[in-house]
């Protein structure tokens, strides 16, 4: 369900409510001696009523309804996606060496939150695949932020060696990454070392990772296809082998996350 008519639903369920606020209230003056009704008046303000109960009842059940298809709907999609995200971590085991236990992968999708008109994008996750435990970031990815931001505001697949990218900014200072973002804004989004974070959000962010891979999900709009998300593999710190960024840049492992972007944009496709 889009955004747009989950506000229409929205103004609607407001509307019926103030409506039946407004019937009895009526009805509650009458009964009260305040205002007087003419048995047809009354009759026609009761039916109002009525129909208005039926109505948010019979809404409130079919939602109820739509929810479990989708809680269902979610849990199948959600399993083959992680199906497709395991065998994608296993095959770049296979290609480089890496230990699949020192490998991530997820996949993160476009949604737009909010209210017009301060409706707003970020990417959410929809499934994670790894075989140890490792502290989250505890940060929204936007489009155009971090490394799986820049993929779907750029629409490319990315490899990016993000622990290189710490090293080249430690010590640096919240006003000095400020100065820094007003000299990147000149620049390609390629070339930025801060891809679009914040310093706090870079502060959460740094260490976590060695490097990122990341390949956008896209899918066929009316008119044309669109980037509905992206799929990352990430290297976990420490490093598990020196060269870890020339192993994730290999064509082969490349061509093995754009399969598997491919392959989740069909079962997302088929989902809907």
């Amino acid at each position: 369900m889009g955004p747009h008519r989950s506000q229409v639903k929205l103004v609607a369920k407001l509307l019926c409510a103030a409506l039946a606020f407004v019937v009895g209230v009526a009805l509650a003056g009458h009964e009260a001696g305040l205002w007087h009704f003419s048995p047809y008046e009354e009759f026609r303000l009761a039916a109002a009523s009525i129909a208005l109960l039926f109505l948010t009842t019979a809404v409130s059940a079919v939602q109820q309804w739509r929810a479990d298809s989708a809680e269902v709907n979610l849990h199948n999609v959600q399993r083959g996606v992680a199906h497709a995200l395991t065998a994608l971590l296993f095959r770049i085991q296979d290609e480089t060496g890496i230990d699949v236990r020192d490998l991530a992968a997820t996949v993160h999708l476009r949604v737009r939150t909010g209210v017009w008109p301060r409706r707003r994008e970020k990417l959410v996750p929809l499934t994670r695949v790894r075989f140890r435990a490792t502290s989250a970031t505890g940060t929204t990815w936007r489009p155009g932020v971090g490394v799986i931001g820049r993929c779907v505001e750029l629409g490319k697949l990315l490899v990016v060696d993000v622990a290189e990218l710490d090293r080249q900014l430690e010590g640096t200072t919240e006003e000095e990454w400020r100065e820094l973002q007003q000299r990147e804004r000149q620049s390609p989004p390629e070339q930025a070392l801060t891809l679009g974070m914040s310093y706090r959000e870079w502060q959460r962010a740094r260490g976590k990772f060695s490097v990122i891979l990341a390949t956008p999900l896209i899918g066929q709009g009316a008119t044309r296809s669109k980037i509905l998300g992206c799929v990352s593999v990430d290297v976990m710190t420490p490093d598990p082998v020196p060269d870890s960024y020339r192993l994730l840049s290999d064509e082969a492992v490349r061509f093995a996350a754009s399969a598997a972007a491919h392959e989740i944009s069909n079962v997302l496709a088929a989902s809907t």
